[in-house]
């Protein structure tokens, strides 16, 4: 009996030493970046204390939202901060950490290619509206309350010889939420040439334009040429026409992907 009871007070003592002696439950990391945005990669190494699991959040530009490695390798196309957040679990506990990465360069753009407007309203095999948050062409009908406020340039022929874009919420159109697009049709040569939108691979050369909308035109034999727009939250895009026939307008886009 004596021997059961001195037992069970070591047992006790060991329980309570050992739980003392718990480690603490600390989220923290460290991130090694190489390279620039739109190719960085950055690579997070964990230094938690006491973590059985493992959860990652990625702000917007990574090539990844989340992951529950311990020590995960992301790539990042988008240039400044971005925010990351670690959570690590023990049981019904946790804790989180989050920081702010400093991407160094510039950000990724969007392409669009071999996109063909209509030079005249109802046209039912090409459209006049172009929506860079889809990257479609849409036709008159097509348009409606739903896809409305996606659209971001409008296009234009005057007797198939003078051609323009405006915005979408001109009062040309009818459009269900439509937003403002800043566009300049001529001569916007004068700030990106046709070369430079050629070898265009990241946002350089955009994010350092002003755009203003100049009311002008541009005519047959202004094409191929440049046309520069803004849309509504702020991002600069270039329009490189193309060619031009009876039917429609050939042109290729590139815009801010942020």
């Amino acid at each position: 009996m004596k021997k059961t009871f001195l037992l069970g007070i070591v047992i006790l003592f060991n329980l309570t030493d050992c739980k003392e002696k718990e480690v603490p439950l600390v989220a923290d990391f460290d991130a090694e970046i190489t390279g620039t945005s739109p190719n960085a990669t950055i690579v997070f190494t964990s230094s938690s204390t006491g973590a059985d699991t493992y959860e990652w959040t990625f702000g917007e530009g990574a090539n990844i939202t989340t992951s529950s490695v311990i020590s995960p390798s992301i790539s990042v196309e988008k240039a400044g901060l971005l925010t990351v957040t670690l959570t690590i679990h023990r049981g019904a506990e946790e804790n989180s950490i989050t920081q702010d990465i400093d991407v160094f360069g510039n950000s990724a753009i969007l392409e669009f290619t071999d996109v063909e407007f209509a030079l005249g309203a109802g046209d039912l095999d090409y459209g006049r509206f172009f929506s860079v948050a889809t990257g479609q062409v849409y036709i008159d009908t097509e348009v409606n309350a739903n896809n409305g406020s996606t659209i971001s340039l409008a296009f234009e022929s005057l007797g198939n010889t003078l051609h323009y874009f405006q915005s979408p919420n001109s009062d040309d159109y009818e459009i269900p939420n439509s937003t403002q697009t800043k566009v300049m049709n001529f001569p916007s040569a004068e700030l990106m040439s046709q070369d430079q939108f050629d070898t265009m691979d990241d946002d350089e050369l955009l994010s350092g334009l002003t755009i203003n909308d100049d009311g002008e035109s541009f005519g047959n034999g202004n094409i191929p040429g440049m046309v520069l727009f803004q849309i509504s939250d702020g991002r600069i895009g270039a329009i490189k026409t193309r060619s031009i026939n009876a039917d429609r307008l050939l042109a290729d886009i590139k815009v801010q992907k942020y």
